[in-house]
């Protein structure tokens, strides 16, 4: 077998091992412990991936759920998008947000 396989299998295995052990925290989390109305869920979300675990959260946490918008959305080509955002990251640059929260307490 060769090193480049198996270094791929062991990332599998561990990507896999460490998205079990989040879900596991995400479902052991005490409701009494946490005040429902001071809690603010925001994801953005481009294919829909981050949704759902913001909703798993939120299932569990209660609280309000907001799906950022982007003023200008990002390409639906999603290597155009990743080379945005890599590009984006570079120079710090943030995108201005169509939605809008008015108050965080």
């Amino acid at each position: 077998m060769s090193t480049m396989l198996l270094h791929g299998l062991l990332a599998v295995l561990l990507l896999i091992g460490s998205c079990s052990s989040q879900t596991e925290r995400v479902q052991s989390i005490d409701k009494a412990t946490i005040a429902p109305e001071k809690v603010l869920i925001v994801y953005l979300s481009r294919t829909n991936n981050t949704k759902a675990i913001a909703e798993i959260i939120h299932a569990q946490v209660g609280g309000e759920l907001v799906a950022l918008e982007l003023a200008k959305p990002y390409p639906e080509n999603y290597r155009a998008t990743v080379e945005q955002v890599a590009r984006e990251n570079e120079t710090g640059f943030l995108p201005p947000l169509k939605t809008k929260i008015d108050t965080i307490q």
